[in-house]
């Protein structure tokens, strides 16, 4: 019997089911983190997301099947819900799995409406789409979000699974050793995925069993305030600023995990750039980098210097950049700003200031 962390609604689960049933071409869809991109497997037919597409095609051999991997590594459901149309819902998916549950912070309330806002726009979406959440976690600690992402899930209806309800009681107890499941106690190596795969897919077999549910009527109000539901990413592919010292960078793109592309960068010491949007979130994306010394720059909204927020993009870590989403205002109903990224401390190496994009919701 599957275990699920929250048992929700089957009824989008069970249409899904008759269309490939039928032989109709389906899109599966991810959204999440480096767990979801792959990191740490041997390769990509051992990540959960190949198994749980692997499992679909063996449920339904007549039907077409795409998959859709949306996963970005260290980046949460803020980012997630910025950039989930381009990522994922334009290509019509039949289902999307959400995996961020090792990304955001279960403290942060902040993350449970980041979170929400990405099952809303699933759910909203017009290819009436399944959903089902998934809960990782950190081997060693047990920590994950799963209780503000799950309670987010229970008001919409949507199944959740949790791998940390499965894996960490087994680790505590000694029936599963954290080096058989993970090298650095947050990435799954090939059997940890598989547990993945194998909770996910025990849980659509389930739902395929059941008679199907009546339709969950979507909730009037949002369990939070829900800014992210229009969240939109500025780059330099839809996005003019007024700039002075900084470039805007032309180097095409690989993949979507090719994440310092399509930004500006700067090695001028007051280079400036400058924004009026109009939000009541804002937030810059950025580069810290493990070439030091690293440039400083300044977030500036509505030209208030004595309150900028400063941005340093020296990184201590070894592992490699790391893409960073800094929130420099928040409000709770939109209006029009002026945002202004100005460097202030650039060293001699040419070591450049990288803005990726500025993000409001």
């Amino acid at each position: 019997m599957a275990e699920f962390a929250v048992k929700g609604n089957n009824y989008r689960f069970k249409k899904l089911f008759e269309k490939a049933g039928r032989g109709e071409d389906i899109t599966v869809g991810f959204l999440g983190g480096s767990i979801t991109m792959g990191c740490n497997a041997s390769d990509e037919s051992k990540r959960y997301v190949n198994r749980i597409f692997a499992h679909f095609q063996e449920m339904f051999p007549k039907s077409e099947m795409t998959l859709v991997n949306g996963g970005i590594g260290a980046t949460t459901s803020q980012f997630g819900a910025a950039r989930l149309y381009d990522d994922v819902l334009r290509f019509d998916p039949d289902i999307v799995f959400v995996e961020f549950s090792v990304n955001d912070d279960n403290n942060d309330k902040h993350f449970q409406e980041t979170y929400e806002s990405c099952l809303r726009k699933i759910l909203t979406y017009k290819t009436e789409p399944a959903c089902m959440v998934i809960n990782n976690l950190f081997y060693d600690t047990g920590f994950n979000a799963q209780e503000i992402h799950n309670e987010a899930a229970a008001y919409y209806g949507v199944p959740a699974v949790s791998v940390r309800d499965y894996d960490w009681p087994r680790l505590q107890s000694g029936e599963l050793k954290r080096d058989d499941l993970t090298a650095d106690g947050l990435h799954p190596n090939d059997k940890g995925m598989e547990i993945i795969a194998m909770l996910v897919n025990d849980a659509l077999d389930e739902i395929a069993s059941e008679p199907a549910d009546e339709p969950a009527e979507f909730p009037k109000k949002p369990l939070t305030k829900a800014r992210y539901d229009n969240a939109k990413r500025f780059d330099n592919r839809n996005f003019t600023p007024e700039i002075k010292g900084f470039t805007a960078d032309s180097k095409p793109q690989r993949d979507i995990t090719d994440i310092f592309k399509n930004g500006w960068f700067s090695t001028e010491n007051g280079a400036s750039f400058k924004a009026e949007v109009e939000a009541a979130v804002i937030c810059v994306q950025w580069r810290r980098t493990i070439k030091r010394p690293a440039p400083v720059a300044l977030a500036i909204i509505d030209g208030d210097e004595k309150n900028a927020v400063t941005l340093d993009a020296n990184f201590e870590e070894d592992w490699g950049d790391l893409i960073c989403l800094t929130k420099v205002f928040e409000a709770d109903k939109p209006s029009k700003h002026t945002v202004e990224i100005r460097v202030t401390d650039q060293p001699d190496n040419n070591v450049p200031f990288y803005l990726v994009s500025l993000i409001t919701a």
